[in-house]
């Protein structure tokens, strides 16, 4: 009975840790794609980053892995993750509006607040 009792808690832990959920991250730019990238190319990995967020947006949405994660780490682990990867994605947007200033594009996304 207690070596049940064990495994089972294992178990638990070991899925709870499997749970947790991984977006990935935005690199920061290059040097280079500073300097070569012109106002279509700077568009296009705007609209990407756009897309990165909202995939995170959905993928962050409560499901059974939230529930598994929950019970390791009280879903912190979701969090942090989450957080991490939105913040490697602001910062990406943000070098590309700056470079998009310096060209004048004028480039508009749909995380760019325009109210």
């Amino acid at each position: 009975m207690k070596i049940q009792s064990v495994l089972v808690l294992a178990i638990g832990v070991l899925l709870s840790g499997c749970a947790t959920k991984h977006y990935g991250r935005e690199g920061e730019l290059t040097q280079y794609e500073k300097s070569t990238m012109n106002c279509r190319e700077i568009a296009l990995e705007s609209a990407k980053v756009d897309g990165f967020v909202r995939h995170v947006d959905d993928e962050s949405q409560f499901n059974g892995r939230s529930i598994l994660s929950f019970l390791g780490d009280f879903g912190i682990g979701n969090v942090l993750e989450k957080d991490a990867a939105l913040d490697s994605a602001q910062t990406r947007q943000t070098e590309l509006w700056a470079i998009s200033t310096q060209r004048g594009c004028g480039i508009r996304t749909t995380t760019s607040s325009t109210e």
